[in-house]
């Protein structure tokens, strides 16, 4: 066994390792529609996010004010952007803030799952 194979198989073992982790854990790959306001599951991830991390400052709700009169509500926060859609800024970390808003670090599927509650609840979005 030459040191080029070794070095070859454990890369495949690694990359293995790394799949089959990031589909079991807390952190797992989500769907290719993971940010469409119809997939629940995902939308579901999001509305927990939003209510850990969001609630304390912005109405994460359909209905109902922000804690925080800076921090828009999350309605219209999708229809501040094309197609109704926030993804742009949050999936490359370039979040428009609010003034005092803190930076946040979410795993992929939390961003996906936020980008769909958003857009879930934008009244733009009909079932």
């Amino acid at each position: 066994m030459t040191i080029r194979h070794s070095i070859r198989q454990g890369g495949i073992a690694l990359a293995t390792m790394l799949a089959i982790t990031a589909a079991s854990g807390p952190g797992r790959a989500m769907p290719a529609d993971a940010q469409r306001p119809d997939n629940a599951e995902s939308a579901e991830v999001g509305r927990k996010v939003a209510e850990r991390v969001c609630s304390a400052c912005h109405a994460i709700g359909r209905e109902g004010e922000s804690p925080n009169p800076r921090a828009p509500r999350f309605p219209l926060i999708a229809e501040r952007y094309p197609n109704a859609n926030p993804a742009p800024v949050l999936v490359d970390g370039t979040v428009v803030r609010h003034p005092g808003m803190p930076e946040f670090h979410f795993l992929e599927h939390e961003t996906d799952g936020l980008v769909a509650y958003i857009r879930r609840i934008s009244r733009r979005w009909t079932p």
